[in-house]
């Protein structure tokens, strides 16, 4: 492996959870209104949506969605533990992070699959 591609590799490995960097059109319930956004990435341990509003840290969220080539809803629950509305933090996205607070294991297993097949993939891959 490269550089390049170890260096890469070394940033994911830092988190508590590896993430997959993915688009999927994800529903989410905060309080009372259904809200349609794109899930950018997904681990284990929770997701972050593209979305321009702030909502409030500690809002419980209600999380529906399927993963590429599985037809198979996700149903989850959330808490938003990270906020960051318009891109008002420098570089970092828009958007909203969510820690899982209920996932049924099964589902866990499948994204925990889903997330280990889309990492084996990147570290594999030669990006220069």
């Amino acid at each position: 492996m490269d550089q390049a591609n170890k260096a890469i590799v070394g940033f994911l490995e830092k988190r508590a959870h590896t993430r997959a960097v993915i688009k999927i059109e994800i529903e989410f319930k905060e309080v009372m209104d259904f809200i349609k956004a794109y899930l950018l990435n997904i681990s284990g341990g929770g997701i972050f949506i593209k979305i321009d509003e702030a909502l409030l840290l500690d809002t419980i969220v209600h999380l529906r969605f399927t993963l590429p080539r599985d037809s198979r809803f996700i149903e989850a629950e959330g808490k938003i533990v990270w906020c960051n509305p318009k891109g008002g933090r420098g570089y970092f996205p828009k958007g909203i992070g969510i820690k899982f607070t209920k996932l049924d294991p099964d589902d866990a297993a499948r994204i925990k699959t889903f997330v280990d097949k889309h990492y084996a993939e990147i570290a594999n891959h030669t990006f220069l």
